[in-house]
Formats: structure tokens, C-alpha cells, sequence
């Protein structure tokens, strides 16, 4: 389920320039190469797991899957997004890029709170128990994720608010919540209620920052966001404990 996830991100990033046969074809790789490499260098023994052996702090610590899962499956779209170059008439001739709105926000929004309802099962599966040898912190890890989550979404519509868009954005809101869902992904086990909140407002901010980065500066079309979304936590010192 964690490598569907993962390889499910490039379908935002990617959305209306791709044939289903390319996709079967990444599917394949990142199913049988991409991601069970990586993943086990974090969580099978590999190289990543040991950095605590040369003096890293604890190592690559990734509970339930920023780096593995969400990281992974986000430079895997930002390639995909470069080689395919941007949908008909998202650039003007001058490099000004055009908003395309999309066409159903209660559908986006909808779609946004399944995502967040899934992550309770993301995060405090990743305990994988519920009781007994300090499984009852799943409790702790549902409340980070909630906060992280929450955070993440009003930092991002008060960034919308503030700059450019002067009111309330909220496809990026729905950004925003992901954002925060996947920055506190990888200490969820480890961060406490006020460390998640923290947590989640700086990748809120990050997600309006990078989004604008991506589309104005690096000219690179993500109808959704995605690669925005995946990998701006990683600014954050969420996955190497020190």
C-alpha cells in the first residue's frame, strides 16, 4: 500500500500529458526498482539506517514514510513533469505562466479529506499495533498527524491570503493540509503535539513558496501541486534525528 501511494504521486504532476502505457511502464519500474531499493536502505538494514554508526544522531529515522514514500514518489514526478514540459497554453510566448483552474473544487476538497482520513492509517498503522511494548503512543501519533494536518492548511491560506492571491486560496488550503500530513509523516512517532504543529505550519509555508518556485521560476507545469506537496518537507529536519 505504501509503494502505491508513492507511486501514485506522478499522476497529479504529470495529470493530462501522459498515456496509460507510460504509466503501466513507471508503474513497473518504480514498483520492482525505486522503491524497494530505497526502502530498504531506510527501513531493511541498508546504508541509510546506519548513518548513526558514523555520528549522524540516530541515523535515517523515517517512521512512516516522508522520504520513502512521499519524497521518492515526488522527484519521481518533478523528472516526469520536466520531460514532458508543460499542458498547451499554461506558458505565454514571454514565459508569464496561465492559471488553469481546475474544474470541480468540491471534488478537490473531498478528495483532499479522504487523502488526511487515510493518513490515520498511515501514520498510526505504522505502530503496527495498538496495545502493549509502547504501541499505546498510536494515540499521540493520531494527534500529530491531526495538528500537523490543521496547521499545515491554515498557514497555507494565510500565505495565499497575504501575497499575491490577496484572499483565500483553497486548492492550496487542500495543498496545505497534505503538506503538513506529509512533513509530519516521518517523526510522527517521535515529535510531540506542539513540535507537530510546527511542523506542519513551516511545511504550509513551504508548499505556497515552492508551488510559486516551480511554476513561475523553474517554468514546470503540476496541474495539482504534487511535487510541491511531496518534497518541501524536506527543508525540514523531520527525517535524520540529531
Amino acid at each position: 500500500v505504501f509503494m502505491n501511494v508513492g507511486a501514485t504521486i506522478p499522476t497529479g504532476a504529470l495529470a493530462e500529458r501522459w498515456k496509460w502505457s507510460a504509466f503501466c511502464v513507471y508503474g513497473v519500474f518504480f514498483s520492482t526498482l525505486v522503491y524497494p531499493v530505497f526502502g530498504n536502505w531506510a527501513w531493511g538494514g541498508g546504508w541509510l539506517s546506519q548513518l548513526s554508526n558514523v555520528g549522524l544522531g540516530a541515523g535515517y529515522v523515517d517512521f512512516a514514510g516522508s522520504g520513502v514514500v512521499h519524497a521518492v514518489g515526488g522527484w519521481c514526478a518533478l523528472a516526469g513533469a520536466i520531460v514532458l514540459g508543460p499542458r498547451i497554453g499554461k506558458y505565454n510566448p514571454d514565459g508569464s505562466s496561465n492559471t488553469i483552474p481546475g474544474h470541480n473544487l468540491v471534488f478537490a476538497v473531498v478528495g483532499s479529506l479522504v487523502l488526511a482520513f487515510g493518513w490515520f492509517g498511515f501514520n498510526p498503522g505504522s505502530t503496527l499495533g495498538a496495545s502493549g511494548n509502547g504501541n499505546l503512543r498510536i494515540g499521540l501519533i493520531a494527534v500529530n498527524t491531526m495538528v500537523a494536518g490543521a496547521s499545515g492548511s491554515v498557514v497555507a491560506m494565510i500565505s495565499t491570503w497575504l501575497t499575491g492571491a490577496r484572499k483565500p486560496d483553497l486548492g492550496m488550503m487542500c495543498n496545505g493540509l497534505l503538506s503538513g500530513l506529509v512533513a509530519i509523516t516521518a517523526p510522527s512517532g517521535y515529535a510531540s503535539p506542539l513540535g507537530a504543529t510546527i511542523i506542519g505550519a513551516v511545511a504550509g509555508f513551504n508548499v505556497v513558496f515552492f508551488a510559486g518556485l516551480i511554476e513561475k521560476v523553474w517554468k514546470i507545469d503540476d496541474p495539482v501541486g504534487a511535487v510541491a506537496v511531496s518534497y518541501t518537507h524536506l527543508t525540514l529536519p523531520t527525517i535524520l534525528r540529531v
